[in-house]
C-alpha cells in the first residue's frame, strides 16, 4: 500500500507547515506575531524591562509550538515503528 509510506513522508513537514501557521497568523486574534511583539513593544517602553518581556514573549510562542512538536515525534515514531 502507498498509503502508509506516503503518510511517513509527509508527517515532519506537515508538522512543520502547522508551527509556521501558528507563527504567522493570529490565534484567536491575540496571540499572533504582530500582535504579540508589538503589545511587548509597548511595554518594553513603558517598563524598560526588554529582556524579561521579550522572554515572555519567547515562552508564549514555546508554549504554542513545543507540544505540537511533541506529538510529531510521537507520531514519526509510531509510523515507524508500524514498518
Amino acid at each position: 500500500m502507498i498509503f502508509p509510506q506516503a503518510l511517513r513522508i509527509a508527517v515532519p513537514p506537515t508538522v512543520g507547515f502547522l508551527v509556521q501557521v501558528i507563527k504567522g497568523t493570529a490565534l484567536a486574534s491575540v496571540i499572533g506575531f504582530i500582535e504579540l511583539t508589538k503589545a511587548a513593544t509597548m511595554i518594553v517602553n513603558a517598563t524598560f524591562k526588554p529582556f524579561v518581556v521579550y522572554s515572555v514573549v519567547a515562552l508564549i510562542y514555546f508554549a504554542l509550538c513545543y507540544p505540537i512538536s511533541l506529538y510529531a515525534q510521537r507520531l514519526e515514531r509510531k509510523l515507524h515503528a508500524a514498518r
